[in-house]
């Protein structure tokens, strides 16, 4: 039986993983991390270090944002409450206003450097992803011994040679390039997205939050990208190395639980021809071998004639 083991695809997931971060996050995280120098206020105040970290905004006499009781209670000294739009208006102390320009100022020059950042991955990343060798990721050894375990079991002993294996692994790289350059474009205008929801209504909390919601989201992708591409390598891979041991056909194996598709559970059991892969979805008639659909989980048995 066949399957697709996380022990396959893992390596590649954390390798492009790695890349993702490097080119997206990275020049993201350094171009917020520049030295933040901070104006000291003549006293603590609450309002000024809500306002310096984003949470209180200022501007044209009203204030909006975040506001807690300690807060509330610096606000209510100058300034009246507004309930129905959660705001107070007032002339602020020269502190409090020295406060508001400076938190102004810094959110401008991070938005600044967030969209430079971004505009120069837009124009380095694809160039960076055909250095990307994730084919040499491959724990090909690992597939390979299971492959030769499993035929091993209908009395065949399959064996590659490296020229097959450098092509294989080539072809695995080239097709996980074009993944992640189909992928690049949403990824950018996702990150510019962010920057814009910053500069509308972010924190600086709130902008650590958003960048880690999308590294998950980046995160998601190379976890889906790796082990169906992997999954769909090594089904080709363990009937290439069927097929030159002279088996031809597979009975269809399900996993057997609630989560199969009903079209892989009709192909249950079936005897499929490697040269005729069935119908894996009625309504646009694709066709698959069992492993290559979508996340699927079904197995090959070998069937030797």
């Amino acid at each position: 039986m066949q399957e697709n083991k996380q022990e396959y695809y893992s390596p590649v997931e954390k390798r492009m993983l790695q890349f993702f971060y490097s080119q997206f996050y990275a020049p993201l995280i350094l171009a917020i991390d520049k030295k933040d120098v901070r104006l000291n206020a003549v006293s603590y105040s609450y309002l000024i270090s809500a306002i310096r970290d984003g949470y209180v905004q200022y501007k044209d006499g009203e204030f909006t944002g975040k506001y807690n009781a300690r807060i509330s209670r610096e606000l209510s000294q100058f300034a009246t409450y507004d309930r129905r739009s959660n705001t107070w208006h007032g002339r602020p102390s020269p502190d409090v206003l020295v406060a508001a320009i400076y938190a102004e100022g810094k959110r401008k020059e991070i938005i600044s450097r967030m969209n430079t950042a971004l505009d120069v991955c837009s124009q380095n990343v694809e160039k960076n992803i055909s250095t990307l060798s994730l084919g040499d990721n491959l724990p090909m050894s690992i597939m390979q011994g299971d492959i030769r375990q499993d035929l091993y079991k209908i009395g065949v002993m399959p064996e590659i040679s490296a020229g097959v294996e450098k092509k294989l692994r080539q072809e695995y790289t080239e097709n996980q390039q074009i993944n992640i350059k189909n992928w690049q474009d949403e990824q950018i205008q996702r990150l510019r997205d962010m920057v814009q929801n910053y500069q509308t209504t972010g924190t600086d909390g709130s902008l650590q939050q958003m960048i880690q919601e999308e590294y998950n989201i980046s995160a998601n992708k190379a976890h889906f990208l790796a082990r169906q591409e992997t999954g769909l390598f090594f089904s080709k891979l363990s009937m290439n190395r069927a097929s030159e041991s002279g088996v031809r056909r597979y009975k269809w194996s399900t996993s057997h639980d609630e989560k199969v598709r009903e079209s892989h559970r009709l192909l249950n059991g079936r005897i499929i021809d490697f040269d005729n892969p069935p119908v894996v979805d009625q309504r646009t008639g694709r066709r698959a071998h069992a492993g290559e659909d979508y996340n699927c989980r079904c197995q090959k048995i070998w069937v030797l004639d």
